[in-house]
């Protein structure tokens, strides 16, 4: 029996999608006098930054490019980050059916603590496990495994919501059933590479699957 749900964040519960975009071609355009290529920037997402940062622009100091990255988010963030339709009515709902909520993402713990405050969020996930509390980032199992621990909660009885490949292949290697959201460019593809059972058209559909 489902008594817990743990998800990721960037395109999972968080539309971070334009300001994630719009800041690589900021830093595309200063470092390498171009435009990102957008496919490539999506299939990064679920990695943890600094990964995608040292290697695609390891002729340069890491600090200054995630500086200037940092920077340009600095009064952006509050206008381009929403939240995808229905997400807060089913955390309200699984909360008040005690399902047990929690989020392994490869964001920093800060500005995911961020935007869930932001949107009245925090109260209702018991843990949140971030690219700070890990070791060994997705899609290795880690992440998984350490928010299932913090919530005292097993492997069968638990499902990862995510957009990437990256959580695919992390429930996947933790043994947990996998359940991917439908609306990212690639999500059809993920979910015959993978053989993803469910499949959510929005949010509220993972009330169902409960």
């Amino acid at each position: 029996m489902i008594d817990t749900v743990i998800f990721d964040f960037d395109g999972t519960l968080a539309d971070t999608n334009k300001l994630i975009l719009n800041s690589f071609n900021h830093i595309y355009n200063k470092y390498h006098d171009r435009k990102c290529d957008e496919d490539y920037i999506l299939s990064t997402f679920g990695e943890p930054l600094e990964l995608t940062l040292r290697r695609d622009f390891g002729d340069y100091s890491y600090e200054e490019v995630v500086g200037c990255y940092r920077g340009y988010q600095v009064d952006k963030f509050d206008k381009e980050v929403t939240l995808y339709d229905t997400v807060i009515e089913t955390i309200k709902y699984l909360h008040n059916k005690n399902i047990k909520l929690g989020i392994a993402t490869s964001r920093l713990k800060s500005s995911t603590l961020y935007v869930l405050k932001r949107f009245n969020l925090e109260k209702y996930f018991q843990v949140v496990i971030s690219s700070d509390d890990v070791v060994k980032h997705k899609p290795d199992k880690e992440p998984l495994i350490k928010a299932i621990q913090g919530l005292n909660s097993t492997t069968e009885n638990t499902l990862y919501v995510g957009d990437s490949k990256f959580d695919m292949e992390c429930a996947i290697n933790a043994e947990v059933t996998p359940v991917l959201v439908g609306w990212q460019k690639h999500s059809n593809e993920l979910a015959e590479k993978y053989n993803i059972k469910h499949v959510l058209n929005k949010m509220w559909d993972l009330t169902e699957i409960l």
